[in-house]
């Protein structure tokens, strides 16, 4: 009888530290708090890709020097966003249109119309490059 109460004194013992320790664990936040988010630029992948065999998702860093360029090409099945870092890009449209970008400007590169770019500075132009690439 007595070991009886010493293991149910015990048993109680430990469901009270148990539950002290339980009770004073955080639980683990389901809000957001002091964080802000712009969506920068954004393609529906629904109408870009009909599959998601051999391709992957990603992030890279590139860098194009003064009087540099990556030629004329599209993106269809291939949809790309660009965050400038520092410098400027300038992106030519086969339409004819031009656009710069400037640090701390995005846009978003899709479909079958082609495009070329161009750093006419004269600082490296740096940028970060998402997109859902063919292996």
């Amino acid at each position: 009888m007595r070991a009886a109460h010493s293991l149910a004194a015990l048993g109680a013992a430990f469901g009270l530290l148990y539950a002290g320790f339980v009770l004073g664990q955080q639980s683990a936040p389901t809000d957001y708090k002091l964080v802000s988010e712009d969506v920068l630029a954004k393609i529906d992948l629904a109408k870009e890709i009909d599959g998601v065999e051999a391709r992957e998702l990603r992030l890279s860093s590139a860098v194009i020097a003064p009087d540099g360029h990556v030629g004329l090409h599209s993106h269809r099945g291939d949809p790309t966003i660009v965050y400038m870092l520092s410098g400027v890009l300038t992106n030519h449209h086969d339409d004819g249109t031009t656009e710069e970008f400037h640090a701390g400007e995005a846009f978003a590169e899709y479909g079958s119309r082609s495009h070329w770019v161009e750093n006419r500075g004269s600082a490296p132009a740096r940028f970060i490059v998402a997109n859902i690439h063919r292996q």
